[in-house]
């Protein structure tokens, strides 16, 4: 058994580049509803990989990058809607940048391509970024964890690795209340200093982009997560895929 970790990014009306369109994504979580999937928790998935869980062979895990304000107007209701958990990897400074905006004067809701929106981003972060209110709001769906401090973007701030991420790790102390250990590498870039950095700060599983099995397996330095798309048929197709070792192996071999 494999638990597939599914990654998205924006959920916008009309599908684009890493962005799942309304109607995909309400169609891909009614699937997993209906057939009876669970969907976890980070700290189930955690407890998963640590062989300290066993899990329904039913299993998925919903992730979400960056923060996008999208994830509260769109995908928020759709996963309450059929009682999905899911989660959010934060970058903080845009979060504190939004939430910043919002407190002087409220932000309109700002739906754009993610191409528009990353050009957008440093004159508008409230229209186009989640808040602490919004994500507090969603917290009995979402959990939120860490997606570094600036993402190797230069909006708000550009600091040294560690002093980027132990500054993403106080924000969410302070806003949230925990000490973080699930790190998600922005655009899933990496070395070997960033990991032995990261884990110096108490971080302890790390979320890539690379696709692949997650097994109950005590390697927590490379998570697999599969880039959703489209609709209900490719998410069956990519669990069948992705949720069994031995049929991703055989798929691996026809693909080469």
């Amino acid at each position: 058994m494999s638990v597939v970790v599914l990654m998205y990014h924006h959920v916008l009306k009309d599908s684009g580049f890493i962005t799942s369109s309304v109607n995909e994504f309400k169609e891909q979580m009614s699937f997993l509803s209906k057939n009876g999937y669970k969907a976890l928790t980070p700290s189930e998935f955690l407890a998963y990989k640590k062989g300290e869980l066993k899990l329904p062979k039913k299993s998925v895990f919903i992730t979400f990058d960056d923060g996008w304000r999208d994830n509260f107007y769109y995908a928020y209701p759709i996963l309450k809607e059929f009682g999905l958990k899911a989660t959010i990897f934060l970058v903080t400074s845009w979060i504190e940048k939004a939430s910043e905006q919002n407190a002087l004067n409220r932000a309109d809701f700002t739906p754009l391509t993610h191409k528009e929106a990353k050009k957008m981003a440093p004159e508008n972060p409230g229209g186009l970024f989640l808040n602490w209110d919004e994500i507090e709001k969603m917290s009995d769906i979402f959990s939120f964890h860490s997606h570094t401090n600036a993402h190797n973007d230069d909006y708000f701030s550009s600091l040294p690795f560690k002093e980027d991420l132990q500054i993403c790790k106080n924000i969410i102390k302070k806003r949230l209340g925990f000490d973080d250990k699930h790190l998600c590498w922005p655009r899933g870039e990496y070395d070997e200093t960033r990991l032995k950095e990261a884990k110096e700060l108490g971080y302890e599983i790390f979320y890539t982009t690379k696709r692949g099995v997650n097994l109950a397996d005590g390697n927590l330095e490379e998570i697999r997560r599969i880039a959703a798309k489209k609709g209900a048929w490719w998410l069956k197709k990519s669990l069948l895929i992705y949720g069994n070792e031995a049929i991703h192996k055989i798929y691996s071999k026809f693909k080469d």
